[in-house]
Order: structure tokens, then sequence, then C-alpha cells
């Protein structure tokens, strides 16, 4: 399995290279490239850094309970996709909020724009649709909005699922549909989370994702205001992934693998 929650990149890198940096100190980075016939440059690998979080701590104080946040500092792992040689480009990472700080990297190391970005999934799912070979769904999301606040999400599984009602307000969509000659099963959210259950490579997924998936990116407006793919993209994300692989599928690496990177003296990124 590959997944990502993706960045659109905007102009031409000036130098589309991602270098590993395993000296034994954090930010570490462990990158691996691919040139495709076409030119482009796919780099993908792992990165680790510390990352700053806020976890909540219970206080029992004369017969009350209350509750605070505590800002902590730990060693995060994430894995990576990156195609910005060509404008528009992609920047994915396993988590938005242990990557955040590998993406600003990379878009000053090459000199691109980096930006959040939405797939269009009405727009995604009317394609394979019409042009894939033999298209099916397994998983349809979406959200009514009826205005004065009032939304409804459904979501529809397996059978229920049924393509032809990816046409409007759409917020998620697991697929299955032949893609050069290879049948790809996967899941993409309106929230810029996109994943292969199909065991195949990371340059696989990433020539994926630059054809099948990038010309259905845009940039919401900034006053738009955030939907429940935010919350849903995080509960049913999980359930998704379950019923598409009843549980199997390849691990995320543990963080436990992070103690093979040495803690510098002093801490800090």
């Amino acid at each position: 399995m590959h997944a990502a929650s993706l960045f659109l990149t905007l102009n031409e890198a000036r130098d589309p290279t991602i270098e590993s940096k395993m000296d034994g100190e954090l930010p570490a980075v462990d990158a691996e490239g691919v040139q495709y016939l076409d030119g482009r440059e796919l780099y993908f690998g792992t990165a680790a850094d510390y990352v700053e979080e806020q976890i909540q701590k219970v206080h029992i104080d004369h017969g009350k309970i209350s509750t605070s946040r505590e800002d902590v500092i730990n060693r995060k792992m994430v894995e990576f996709y990156a195609d910005v040689a060509t404008d528009p480009g992609f920047i994915g990472v396993s988590s938005v909020s242990d990557g955040e700080w590998l993406v600003k990297r990379i878009a000053a190391k090459t000199g691109v724009e980096v930006t959040e970005t939405r797939v269009d999934v009405d727009e995604f799912a009317a394609r394979i649709r019409e042009e894939a070979e033999a298209p099916n769904a397994w998983n349809v999301s979406r959200q009514e909005d009826y205005g004065g606040g009032m939304e409804e999400t459904s979501i529809d599984y397996h059978r229920s699922a049924d393509l032809e009602a990816a046409q409007s307000g759409t917020i998620g969509l697991g697929f299955e549909y032949f893609w050069d000659d290879t049948r790809v099963e996967g899941i993409v959210y309106e929230s810029g989370y996109v994943a292969l259950y199909t065991d195949t490579i990371a340059e696989v997924f990433g020539a994926w994702v630059r054809e099948e998936v990038l010309p259905h990116l845009y940039i919401p407006d900034v006053d738009d205001e955030e939907t429940d793919q935010a919350t849903l993209t995080e509960d049913e994300q999980d359930r998704a992934e379950v019923a598409a692989t009843d549980g199997g599928g390849e691990d995320q690496q543990s963080l436990d693998d992070l103690d093979t990177v040495n803690d510098p003296d002093g801490g800090g990124a």
C-alpha cells in the first residue's frame, strides 16, 4: 500500500533533486530517485525530524477533574513522494502533521511554491467512469449542503456503492479500474488524501498520482470553510482501508525505527 496527503507545487524547480541526509542527526532524509522515460523525476523515501505537538493532560485536584494542553517535542517519521520537476507538480507525505516540515524543506531546496490542495472527486469519478476500463466503486462518500449550516453526509460501501452516484458533492471515492493494463484499487478524498491498496512499487504510485490525480487537483478558496471531510478522513479513512484490505496490507514503518537515528545533544531540529 502507498498513501499520501498531497500538496500542489507551482513553478518549475530550479533543481528537482532531493538528496539524502543520513549523518546520524535529525532532520534525516533517506531519499531514492527514479527517472521516467519522459524525463520526469520522482523522489521517494522516508524522513524524520523533531515535531512539536500538543498532548492533553488530565489533572485531578480537590475532587475535580480538569484537562490542559501541553506542548511537547517528539521524533516523528513520514514517508514521502515528490515530483516537482514540472509546473505543476506535487509533494505527498504520509502524515501532514508529522511531515509539514519536510514539505517546506523540499520547497525551499528545489525553489517551488507549495500550496494546500484539494481533489475534485466528482471530476475524477467522471473521468474513470467515461474513460477507464472496467471501472467500479466500492466506497462513495457524498456531502449535501442544504444551506443555513445544514449538511448531510452519506457513505455507501461495496454493493451499495454506485459509481454513477459520484456526480455531485462526492468527497470520497473508493475505486477499482484498469490503468496501463494494471488493475488498481484505492481511494481518493477531497481533502487531498489518496491511496493505492494494490501491491505496487513507489515508482508506480508516483506515476499514478501524476497521471491520474494531478489533473484533478485544485487550490481551495481561502474563504472556503473547512468541510466535514477533515473529521471524516481520519475516521472513515481507517474504516475504508480496513474494508478494502480486510485488515491486511503493508503496515506503515513503526516509529520505533527512529531509534536507529541518533538523538543529537541538546535536541531540537
